[in-house]
């Protein structure tokens, strides 16, 4: 009769199911935390479930399944439970007033008490599904526990707990009862509900049948807990899949953002590139036509001498007899310019173009004034003048190139100087000009640079 009683050795044991208190929580906003640095919110996190995990031990919690940042624990009483929750979550909020705004971790939490079935040590059922539905809706930092859980602590807790509206959630058969433990309010907590009438005799014929499908080999059981488990594993997959898609929305509107600023230097960078092309363009023109304009003074200058040569020559060739007419004109010539000072040095040295009254060595400088007269620069520069035309070179104080310059001295001291320099910023060639006189063996001269920057040169004849 006993061997009529045991199950054959091809059947399965039986499942064991009990009630059990599930706490779920889960980190708000980690994909966003690990998108922008990882390897931060994988030390934070490791520090916060530190923490999480020790008081979890002190209230005989134990942690039966995770994914990710989300945790599930199971705790023998409801008590203990929210007791820890309302611990962890003080604590957390200690150590994130010690982090950064953006990088503060804080938890959700929701509490189940609820029926479970024990599959190799995981917990499945409606029980934790409830406790990680609640937990969604709870505020970051906050704590949501439900009616069942409710009615084991009222009374027993001081906690201000506020009702929320009853809250129906996705593959959970009946709305559930769901209240928020707040800090800093007044009021009684809500009353306790008095179970309905024969709700006693329902569990336990609820037990009873229970019982007889175990005893009956309990087949339908098993595939119970299969579809269980498939509901548990959708739900997480669902919990997953949204912040997954949550962290593909963030990351695309980066990789967005940083095209258009992208987009943003790369035509700062053309533009400037444009302006350097034109201002080197702007100088490079600006020096061949300096360039072209001293050619055309030289081609001019050595046509003077030229003429000059021809005709000294002519005067050496001619015969040194004069004409009585020309006797008399001299002496009222001569008279004539020793009575105009000025006029008569210009009657002597007249001629066209240039001419060698200037030549010689003149000593003196050039000098530079930008903006800030602070910066004003002087070289030491020595002209060397001979038949009207003026030369002199120096070299750049950082990178020794040339520095070159041109003059030309009219026979009535009027003085035009051409530079060909280089720019200081970019060390481009450019140009400059000058215009000034000769007055008492002195040379005075102001004018620019190719860029706007004013310049002078003074040069004192050589005794």
């Amino acid at each position: 009769m006993a061997n009529a009683t045991a199950p054959p050795d091809n059947e399965p044991s039986a499942v064991e199911r009990r009630l059990a208190t599930i706490l779920a929580a889960d980190v708000a906003g980690y994909s966003r935390m690990m998108g922008e640095d990882e390897e931060a919110t994988v030390q934070t996190l490791r520090s916060h479930r530190a923490v999480f995990d020790g008081l979890l031990k002190q209230h005989r919690g134990r942690v039966f399944n995770t994914a990710g940042d989300m945790i599930l624990a199971e705790f023998p009483s409801a008590v203990e439970a929210v007791r820890c929750a309302t611990e962890i979550q003080a604590a957390l909020h200690t150590r994130n007033e010690q982090l950064p705004s953006g990088r503060k971790m804080l938890f959700r939490m929701g509490i189940n008490l609820g029926d479970v079935v024990v599959q190799d040590g995981d917990l499945l059922g409606d029980g934790v599904n409830v406790a990680a539905r609640i937990q969604s809706i709870a505020e970051p930092g906050g704590i949501c526990i439900s009616g069942s859980v409710y009615d084991q602590i009222q009374n027993k807790l001081s906690l201000q707990l506020k009702q929320l509206s009853d809250q129906s959630f996705k593959n959970i058969g009946q709305p559930v009862r769901t209240f928020t433990i707040t800090d800093g309010e007044s009021g009684p907590l809500p009353t306790k509900r008095s179970p309905p009438p024969g709700k006693t005799s329902r569990v336990a014929a609820g037990a009873a049948i229970v019982a007889v499908a175990m005893a009956a080999g309990g087949y339908w059981l098993y595939s119970d807990i299969a579809a269980k488990r498939l509901e548990q594993s959708k739900l997480i997959a669902q919990l997953t899949a949204e912040k997954q898609a949550t962290e593909d929305a963030r990351r695309a509107a980066v990789e967005q953002a940083r095209r258009v600023a992208e987009a943003k230097s790369q035509a700062t960078h053309e533009r400037e590139a444009e302006k350097r092309e034109a201002n080197l363009q702007a100088q490079a023109q600006s020096t061949d036509e300096a360039r072209r304009r001293n050619d055309a003074e030289r081609k001019q200058l050595d046509a003077d001498r030229q003429h000059l040569e021809t005709e000294k020559q002519a005067k050496a060739a001619a015969p040194k007899t004069q004409s009585p007419t020309a006797l008399q004109t001299a002496p009222a010539q001569v008279a004539t310019a020793a009575g105009t000072g000025v006029a008569a040095k210009t009657l002597t040295k007249a001629g066209p173009g240039t001419n060698s009254q200037f030549g010689g060595l003149y000593d003196g400088r050039v000098c530079n004034f930008p903006d800030d007269p602070s910066k004003k620069t002087c070289w030491v520069v020595h002209l060397k003048v001979e038949n009207g035309i003026g030369t002199a070179s120096w070299s750049r104080r950082l990178t020794g190139k040339p520095v070159l310059l041109h003059a030309t001295i009219a026979s009535d001291g009027a003085v035009k100087l051409t530079l060909d320099g280089w720019n200081v910023k970019d060390d481009a060639p450019m140009t400059g000009a000058m215009d000034g006189r000769v007055v008492d063996n002195r040379i005075d001269a102001v004018g620019r640079w190719a860029n706007g920057i004013r310049m002078d040169g003074h040069w004192t004849h050589a005794q």
